[in-house]
């Protein structure tokens, strides 16, 4: 989500799909550097440089720095299969939902939540794994079929339910938790336009402690709480939330299981590393 490194000046100017001409110049960089894997897919890249607002060189800069940082953490980025047990059990420990309508500035809005469950199941790095996998199945399809790509995102972390158990086992794998801000803070193809926390907890204050400090400036400034989740209200239409947040979409649980059998269909492509391993030794 690296909004430092774009020009916040062009965001009223952007289109919904990134200039043809720029997109044709881009491709033609990624053949030209042997070492990027030649199977990324279409929309990803339209994807990196819609939010670069066309600029060639910071979508490249911007791809290649996700594509090295996956290096330094392959237990997060090999063997991510979305049938396996333990992304399985994952997913039963925590809910990764991107809603089905945007709101009118057209804005994206994923909500990230933990049911209750066994906290003996939680386990945070599994989570983390799972998340990525998540947003890389997100990235390769259009966030509008009419539209093309969405102005920007917005994302809800509900914190509710989050035990002192699984803080617990969340501490335990800090360096995880701290590579996955880092990740998706510097190299994620978004445009954030807020994080809202809501259902806070002396137990969430603790994780805050761990992440805020690697939080960039700009991100830190994007974070909103809200004590109650229905407080979301206040920022988000109530045609976008769930009922769950007082709004009119159908519940949390069933977006959820909607988003799961998509999540599924891209077996295939999680599984194939080839999509973003760097070749060596060139």
């Amino acid at each position: 989500m690296n909004n430092d490194s774009i020009k916040e000046e062009k965001i009223e100017n952007i289109s919904h799909r990134p200039d043809q001409v720029k997109f044709e110049e881009f491709i033609n960089r990624i053949k030209n550097e042997k070492s990027f894997p030649q199977t990324i897919n279409k929309v990803l890249l339209e994807r990196y440089l819609k939010i670069s607002f066309n600029d060639v060189d910071c979508a490249f800069a911007l791809l290649k720095s996700g594509l090295e940082l996956r290096t330094k953490a392959p237990y997060l980025f090999t063997d991510r299969d979305v049938m396996s047990s333990e992304i399985q059990t994952a997913c039963s420990t925590f809910q990764f939902v991107p809603l089905p309508k945007i709101t009118k500035d057209k804005y994206k809005v994923t909500i990230i939540r933990f049911p209750k469950c066994d906290a003996n199941l939680y386990d945070s790095v599994q989570v983390i794994k799972a998340a990525l996998m998540m947003f890389d199945a997100s990235y390769i399809s259009y966030d509008n079929e009419k539209d093309g790509f969405v102005e920007g995102e917005i994302f809800i972390l509900d914190v509710e339910g989050y035990s002192f158990k699984q803080f617990l086992d969340l501490a335990k794998n800090v360096k995880t938790l701290l590579f996955y801000t880092n990740f998706l803070q510097e190299t994620a193809p978004v445009v954030l336009i807020s994080n809202h926390i809501c259902n806070t907890s002396s137990v969430f204050d603790s994780i805050m402690g761990m992440v805020k400090p690697i939080l960039s400036k700009k991100v830190n400034e994007l974070v909103h709480f809200n004590r109650y989740g229905t407080g979301i209200l206040e920022h988000i239409e109530r045609e976008v939330l769930p009922e769950d947040y007082g709004g009119d979409e159908k519940c949390i649980n069933d977006l959820y299981e909607d988003w799961l059998k998509v999540f599924k269909s891209k077996r295939d492509y999680l599984l194939n590393d080839s999509n973003w391993k760097l070749v060596e030794d060139i």
